[in-house]
């Protein structure tokens, strides 16, 4: 399972004071980064803030490999592929704030606000502070969430009409390309061959009834994401 094996640092507590901290930074760029674009949605320092965000998010990956390797923490065949959910996320992050790519915000809207968050307010993998890769963590995470809320909320982005499905679907087939190649490199990409301990999936059964079930609750809440856009007459306008 390892491929470098040195020596870990120990594990970020819940609901710790670093913790606490990154959540509270990641409320606060996200609550800045939407107030710029509804109010000064022409001002250059608007542009520049969501370039950053891009770039975050595409880097998210080099950046988390490369955190291990200086924190010299273990790099597992869990990491050396860009195919953990929120990876993909961050991508299509990146797709829909520079292509404007109606899909990929979708994608990053649903995704970011189901697993990403969960991830970020469990963070069963991060490594503690101040270690290179808590950082990383956080810069894939909050970044991620950051994006999901940006899109709707900060460009006047709305799901489109079948957008809950099409998540859905999508999300199947991510599950579908994570399984093989967990089957074919013995990873668990998706945390599809066993659980991230210490997170809601606890709650969901024993393999693999568990996948069933993330994969029926996903669905719900993707539309219970897209309510408050029906409910507001959510629809195909866009300033994306």
């Amino acid at each position: 399972m390892i491929i470098i094996a040195t020596g870990n640092p120990p594990l970020l507590p819940p609901f710790g004071s670093a913790h606490l901290a990154a959540l509270g930074v990641t409320l606060v760029l996200t609550v800045l980064m939407i107030l710029t674009a509804r109010l000064y949605p022409k001002a250059r320092f608007a542009g520049w803030a969501q370039a950053v965000l891009a770039i975050l998010l595409i880097t998210a990956y080099p950046a988390n490999i490369l955190a291990r390797i200086w924190g010299d923490i273990a790099l597992t065949r869990d990491m050396i592929l860009p195919l953990h959910l929120c990876d993909v996320a961050a991508v299509t992050g990146f797709f829909a704030l520079v292509f404007a790519n109606r899909l990929a915000a979708e994608l990053t809207y649903f995704w970011g606000l189901t697993g990403t968050f969960q991830a970020l307010l469990t963070p069963t993998t991060c490594f503690a502070f101040p270690s290179p890769a808590f950082f990383a963590f956080f810069q894939l995470h909050s970044a991620v969430v950051i994006a999901a809320l940006y899109l709707p909320i900060g460009l006047g982005w709305r799901p489109a009409r079948g957008a809950v499905f099409r998540a859905w679907f999508w999300g199947l087939g991510y599950m579908v390309v994570a399984g093989l190649v967990n089957l074919l490199i013995g990873s668990n990409y998706g945390f599809l061959r066993e659980k991230a301990e210490g997170s809601l999936m606890d709650f969901l059964g024993p393999w693999p009834a568990y996948i069933g079930v993330m994969a029926i609750l996903g669905l719900a809440f993707f539309a219970v994401l897209a309510l408050p856009f029906r409910l507001c007459g959510g629809g195909e306008d866009s300033r994306m």
